[in-house]
């Protein structure tokens, strides 16, 4: 299978959330040519729905390798195009609006119909920077915490969320201060099967907490990843 990773992405130090917040990267000889990603859940007119925005072409990857539909369906929509891939048995889809640089999708079981009704909940602004998805009323929509996503070729996989706002969370204790911020170990146990390395990291900086989680190809070096982490800067503006 070809990884995503493999594709042609835009990346970039810096990604505007769905909220209009944005998430700035700063170090030293940080490779930032992977895509960005984020992942919220959001209630839609009373249910619960899981969403992602990506860029521009994960839905095409995700067709080809890993939820490949029946039917692949495209309409213009809302100044962008709507596609939705639906797989017969059992029944799920997977709908995603693309704009010209991300895409907004969410997947779920039973039948896509009336999912436009989903997207149009939102006000939806596709920028070079990322994709907002504001809700249009209350009523219609309302946003839980945003999680923010990129991988570092080499170092590993970045989670980045704000603080007392998501899951991560760090320790009562000092962690080591870095550059800009305090930085703790964090003991993946079983989930280190495969990986690089057998600890996660987590940075606490003043507007954001990033996790950094090895990935198979990435270094087993553990002081190479501290390193990369004690010169990271990573802040969450809000609007």
């Amino acid at each position: 299978m070809r990884g995503r990773y493999d594709w042609l992405w835009r990346g970039g130090p810096s990604f505007l959330a769905p909220d209009g917040s944005q998430v700035l990267l700063r170090g030293t000889a940080l490779d930032v040519s992977r895509p960005w990603s984020c992942g919220f859940v959001a209630l839609v007119r009373g249910a619960r729905r899981s969403f992602t925005v990506a860029e521009a072409g994960a839905f095409d990857w995700h067709s080809t390798y890993t939820t490949i539909p029946d039917q692949l369906l495209r309409q213009p929509y809302r100044g962008g195009e709507l596609i939705i891939g639906v797989i017969d048995d059992p029944a799920e889809y997977r709908a995603a609006w693309r704009g010209q640089w991300f895409e907004l999708h969410t997947r779920a079981a039973g039948s896509a119909e009336g999912v436009t009704r989903v997207f149009d909940a939102f006000r939806l602004t596709d920028t070079p920077l990322g994709m907002m998805a504001r809700p249009r009323s209350t009523g219609q929509a309302q946003l839980e915490p945003i999680r923010v996503a990129k991988q570092v070729p080499g170092i590993g996989y970045l989670t980045i969320e704000r603080p007392g706002t998501g899951q991560l969370a760090v320790p009562e204790h000092r962690g080591h201060p870095t550059q800009h911020g305090e930085l703790w170990r964090e003991p993946l146990g079983p989930g280190a099967q495969g990986r690089s390395r057998s600890d996660a990291l987590v940075l606490a900086t003043p507007t954001a907490i990033t996790r950094l989680v090895p990935g198979p190809a990435d270094t087993a070096d553990p002081d190479e990843a501290l390193a990369f982490l004690h010169g990271l800067s990573v802040t969450w503006e809000l609007t």
